[in-house]
């Protein structure tokens, strides 16, 4: 029988579904709208369509400054007036961060050459508007689920999607070209700003600034978003340097090998924002360390049953894979698409969640500070070594070191106790007890011996784009259930983690 404390710990089950229904339908939409465009644009067209997107979501990341973040950690340990003034102080801090970025990018008109050429100066006045409109959005989703509003946080993924794939994929269907989907990406990204007022701002009684609370907020947000301003050009330096260094076409196809698997980010953002909502609960409630060490261990254990699996099947079928969704023309990406699945595998550590709600931000900056160091030199030097897949290949390996960098620091915020040994002891003890290593090892041997046998058939039996997908990812999937139950995991019992 359960225990008192078993009985007040908090679970994330009942809560954690509305929000993955919703990124399920993200993660549909994330992966229709590129097959669309790509099928319906020129190469070159697309290539620039890409590069809109890097340059405005680069900065959309990297000037939130960590703001919208910061309602995970506010918002669960604040109640009434105070909640609207977070909430308040959030949103005026987007609308006029949003404002200045877009003025500063309408006048950057050496970057937006540099970039993409001419094809992307020509659409420097959407790409403005489309970065001040989205940041100016970027709490709607944030602010609702900080709330414990899980379901009504939902509700604006399905409606937020919805206006999001008209807005991108009608102009392109009724033949406006390039112009009519970057007009459409504003129109969506207005509909956001207006939809994080009405809902976050309105709902709530109270000022929208409270003084107090100002300093309070930006000493936790700016670490963070410090973090994130060297993180997202970081992140995206190698998507820059192939963009600089090769025509929009090729760039196409190089962006088509970073493909970004939706059940990514559909499984690991609401199961990194849950994480830190419970751990802030479990705070609030004076709970043990190790309660937020057992949260971390199981939604890690969880993500890497789904991921590691993921990324070793699709390295198997990669050209079949990309010929079947986009067409032959992007075959080339495969050896691209191949070395990138490396972030699919990393993602299932859900470190920086870790880092956040344990208000760990300045170690998260200083973390970041370190990758920019070894990024550039990175995929500087693979990209002039290997061309493109170096630019790849050098993204990947300073993402692996990073990760490796997190899984220190985070151990030792789960568990403290075993941090007190020392920095290099205490570090070594705390590692192995915040990691599912036993569930890890068991998705990773699995996940082998499926795209060994996969491979086995591929090699056998060539087949086209669509049988291969079929045939091949069917009999993955079959061998992965099959090697789990060989190593003592019920497929059934797996099914059952994952609902959860």
């Amino acid at each position: 029988m359960a225990g008192p404390e078993s009985a007040a710990r908090p679970r994330a089950v009942p809560s954690a579904r509305p929000l993955v229904a919703a990124r399920c339908f993200s993660a549909a939409i994330t992966f229709v709208i590129p097959l669309a465009l790509a099928r319906l644009l020129a190469l070159d067209q697309y290539g620039t369509f890409k590069q809109f997107f890097l340059l405005s979501h680069t900065l959309y990341f990297a000037l939130a400054m960590g703001i919208p973040q910061s309602l995970y950690y506010f918002l669960p340990r604040s109640e009434g007036a105070d909640r609207k003034a977070y909430l308040g102080q959030t949103l005026i801090y987007l609308l006029a961060g949003g404002a200045v970025s877009g003025l500063a990018l309408y006048g950057a008109t050496p970057i937006l050459e540099w970039v993409g050429g001419e094809a992307l100066l020509a659409a420097r006045l959407p790409i403005a508007l489309y970065c001040a409109l989205l940041l100016g959005g970027g709490a709607l989703e944030a602010g609702l689920t900080a709330q414990g509003r899980p379901g009504r946080a939902a509700v604006a993924y399905f409606a937020s999607d919805t206006v999001k794939v008209a807005s991108y994929v009608v102009p392109a269907l009724l033949g406006k070209g390039l112009d009519g989907v970057l007009w459409g990406a504003v129109c969506y990204a207005a509909t956001r700003t207006l939809a994080s007022w009405a809902v976050l701002a309105l709902p709530l009684a109270g000022s929208l600034v409270r003084r107090a609370l100002v300093p309070g907020q930006v000493r936790y947000a700016l670490p963070y978003g410090g973090a994130m301003l060297l993180g997202m050009p970081q992140q995206q330096l190698h998507q820059y340097v192939v963009s600089v260094t090769s025509t929009p076409a090729v760039f196409a196809v190089y962006s088509v090998g970073c493909f970004n698997l939706p059940i990514v980010d559909l499984l690991y953002t609401p199961t990194t924002e849950l994480l830190m909502y419970r751990m802030g609960e479990l705070d609030r409630q004076g709970r043990p360390a190790s309660e937020s060490a057992d949260l971390f261990r199981e939604a890690s254990a969880n993500l890497a049953f789904v991921f590691l699996p993921i990324a070793a099947g699709l390295w198997v079928i990669a050209p079949q894979f990309l010929a079947f969704l986009y067409g032959p023309k992007f075959v080339d990406a495969a050896p691209i698409m191949r070395v990138a699945l490396g972030m699919v595998a990393l993602a299932s550590l859900p470190l920086d969640g870790v880092l956040r709600a344990r208000d760990r931000t300045r170690q998260l900056f200083f973390a970041y500070v370190a990758k920019l160091a070894y990024t550039v030199p990175l995929v500087l030097g693979l990209a002039h070594a290997m061309g493109p897949i170096g630019a790849m290949l050098g993204f990947v390996t300073a993402e692996a070191v990073h990760k490796l960098v997190l899984l220190a620091l985070a151990a030792r915020a789960l568990l403290p106790e075993r941090a007190r040994a020392g920095w290099i002891k205490g570090t070594l003890l705390a590692i192995p007890g915040a990691l599912p290593l036993r569930h890890v090892g068991r998705a990773a041997c699995a996940a082998i011996a499926a795209a060994l046998l996969a491979w086995g058939g591929q090699q056998m039996l060539p087949m086209p784009p669509l049988y291969a997908v079929l045939v091949l990812g069917t009999a993955f999937w079959v061998a992965y259930a099959l090697a789990l139950a060989a190593v003592g995991v019920r497929p059934a019992a797996l099914l059952e983690r994952l609902r959860a």
